[in-house]
């Protein structure tokens, strides 16, 4: 079956969000499927609108703003944002996507673009990701909900994510209009599952596409491990300052177990940057990103993906849930290590590092209710394909 598949892609260091494509696509190619990625870059038409509305306000509304802003202050943020790119061209996502992914020739920017020449496919599938957390108040956001293409093509929903407790009340209608399209509905979180429920539809909780596949499927992309001493590694994403990690109490447990700190940023809903001191950045590209996790002592991170691959890899990894108003993305992590009995990991106030890292992972019975939700989510799969 050929099937086109839509999701979020674009990314230049976001390592979760391009091996959950890889995952998907994987998994499909070996129940005898012919998937390829829908090139949506709905992102690239939103930040080109959104550049030229700030550009707008700043000159035109608010003069004196524009005046204020010295020359000196506008080329270090110019120099900034060349670092970065610089350092992003390291990890050569663009080369992954080429050489690992298989992707439509065309790149649509809009649904209008979608509708009026829809990818051909036998299937569409929309999933997993944050897909269904860009709101139906855009009129392009409706691409992730399959609202394009001949109506005899099947549409299923593959763990994509809402991001909410719940859907704004106002989008509801639209909401449920939406999920009509679809012949099988899943989503990642218990919280996806009421939503859908509040509009009337049932939905499949499934785990994320990157847990369909076992290590030995990642050992292919995985490089030789570098010739490091012992380090603990932090996949630093979602934050705006090293004290959202608890910084001081976790470069005192390095010092005392005579670790280095290795740091890999990324983008999520915050740009990523360089906010430890007295560590090692690691711009990987995606290789070396599984292989920087399969070798470290202890793995922290606030990422959902950073959690995944530590549990795949049977990594130790300590988790630290996201404050303020990105909060509500913590269901889909604390859900996670409940059922899987790994709700020791969590940081929280009051707890120190030495305290989690010191506690034994039954990495046994974590694998064993892995494999019994993970079949579970090829069961739906499979048979929504079927």
């Amino acid at each position: 079956m050929k099937i086109g598949i839509i999701t979020l892609w674009q990314s230049n260091d976001n390592y979760g969000q391009q091996l959950q494509v890889w995952a998907l696509q994987q998994y499909l190619r070996k129940e005898g499927h012919k998937p390829f990625l829908i090139r949506y870059d709905f992102e690239g038409n939103r930040s080109k609108s959104s550049w030229k509305k700030k550009l707008a306000k700043v000159l035109l509304i608010y003069p004196i703003i524009n005046r204020l802003l010295s020359f000196s202050c506008r080329r270090r943020e110019r120099q900034l944002i060349e670092r970065l790119a610089a350092k992003n061209q390291t990890r050569q996502f663009s080369a992954f996507r080429e050489n690992r992914l298989q992707m439509s020739s065309v790149l649509y920017h809009t649904l209008a673009e979608l509708q009026a020449n829809p990818p051909e496919a036998d299937c569409y599938i929309t999933g997993s990701d944050q897909v269904w957390a860009q709101l139906l108040n855009r009129t392009d956001n409706r691409a992730f909900f399959l609202d394009f293409g001949d109506k005899s093509i099947r549409r299923i929903s593959y763990a994509p994510s809402f991001f909410m407790q719940s859907y704004p009340e106002s989008l509801l209608p639209q909401l449920q209009k939406q999920l009509m399209h679809f012949d099988y509905v899943s989503v990642r979180e218990d919280a996806g599952i009421a939503i859908c429920k509040a509009v009337g539809r049932d939905a499949v909780k499934v785990v994320d596409p990157t847990l369909l596949l076992d290590k030995e499927t990642y050992a292919v992309l995985m490089e030789s491990p570098k010739q490091i001493p012992p380090y603990i590694y932090i996949y630093s994403i979602n934050i705006s300052s090293a004290e959202d990690l608890y910084w001081e109490d976790l470069k005192q447990y390095a010092k005392e177990n005579h670790r280095k700190v290795v740091v890999t940023p990324a983008s999520g809903y915050i740009a990523g940057r360089e906010l430890f001191e007295e560590v090692t950045y690691d711009y990987a590209t995606i290789a070396q990103w599984l292989t920087d996790i399969d070798n470290a002592d202890l793995v922290v991170t606030t990422s959902f993906h950073g959690i995944v691959f530590s549990i795949i890899m049977e990594t130790p990894f300590v988790y630290v849930p996201l404050a303020g108003k990105n909060a509500q993305g913590n269901n889909r992590i604390s859900g996670l290590l409940q059922d899987l009995n790994l709700g020791s990991r969590i940081l929280r106030k009051g707890i120190s590092y030495k305290e989690i890292a010191s506690r034994p992972i039954d990495w046994l019975e974590a694998k064993k209710r892995l494999e019994t939700i993970r079949m579970k989510s090829k069961e739906y799969l499979n048979q929504a394909l079927s």
